[in-house]
């Protein structure tokens, strides 16, 4: 019994060794495909595949790269802004010059000059990308900013449609001048096809005036400067109202205000004509009271006494 107990030890004992080597030795004929398919796509694939590895374990925590080519547009800037300077001639100077540094131009000027109402009004074009870069500079290096207003007007689909109204145009005139290469064509189809060519370029000519001028606006941003001297008033901002019933009730009382301000602008401008007249009326009135009073003077018979 000792015998067989000690020899089942020893097997059991074997047993085990066999099935640990097993495990930590080579992988099984049965293993060690799934073993090289994932050593594979852990080790070999990221190497050669990509040997900066896998996105999600080089830029853990990193926002993914989602910027993207920005889609083309056709924008209007339109700018306008007011500026208290101290005086406004080296100001307008000063203007010209930043338009012209941002290879701008000037568009238009306005001045009025005065102690009490020195003004410039001033329309520069500059180009589109630095639209931003001339606003922040009129406001830093001119004066102080009294106020501004900034427009953005989308008109890429106009752009399309006027290319596309274009393209349309051109073939119309070309088919028309292919027109006149058929042979032996009167001279009453010469002069409709003639007639027909000129319509059609004169209309292809209004389209491509049209596209000039909507991309020298796309190219070229407007900005009106506003220059106010020290002593000149500006016009007060109009009022926001109030959306709904309020904003009713403020533009009644708004528009009641103004009919009575200018039923009282009427009369006092009548006043002085009505004054007059009721000193002619009464004088006239007064005149005739006399005369009257006289002519029944003259008629009554005198009285006799008995």
């Amino acid at each position: 019994m000792k015998r067989i107990a000690v020899a089942g030890l020893v097997l059991g004992a074997l047993f085990i060794s066999g099935c640990t080597s097993n495990e930590s030795g080579a992988p099984t004929s049965a293993e060690a495909p799934g073993r090289d398919f994932l050593s594979a796509g852990d080790g070999s694939e990221k190497s050669a595949a990509n040997p900066a590895g896998a996105p999600g374990e080089q830029d853990a925590g990193k926002a993914p790269n989602a910027t993207a080519a920005p889609e083309g547009r056709a924008l209007i800037y339109r700018g306008d802004m007011t500026i208290r300077v101290e005086e406004v001639e080296a100001a307008a100077v000063k203007v010209e010059a930043l338009a012209t540094s941002l290879k701008g131009h000037l568009a238009s000027e306005k001045r009025s000059l005065g102690s009490q109402s020195a003004y410039a009004s001033i329309t520069i074009r500059v180009p589109s990308e630095s639209y931003a870069t001339a606003m922040q500079r009129l406001s830093k290096e001119i004066g102080r900013e009294e106020s501004r207003s900034s427009n953005t007007e989308d008109v890429t689909e106009a752009v399309v449609d006027l290319d596309t109204r274009i393209a349309a145009a051109k073939a119309s005139v070309e088919s028309v001048r292919r027109l006149f290469d058929r042979p032996g064509l009167p001279m009453n189809e010469i002069v409709l096809l003639e007639k027909e060519l000129s319509s059609r370029q004169a209309e292809l000519a209004s389209l491509e005036a049209k596209k000039r001028r909507l991309s020298d606006l796309v190219a070229m941003s407007t900005i009106t400067v506003n220059l106010a001297g020290p002593n000149t008033v500006l016009p007060e901002k109009p009022k926001e109202r109030a959306p709904g019933f309020l904003g009713g009730l403020q533009a009644g009382w708004d528009a009641f205000l103004s009919v009575g301000a200018a039923i009282i602008y009427v009369v006092a401008y009548l006043l002085p004509f009505a004054a007059v007249i009721l000193l002619l009326g009464f004088g006239l009135s007064r005149l005739l009271r006399l005369r009257r009073e006289r002519v029944t003077t003259t008629a009554s018979p005198p009285s006799t006494q008995d």
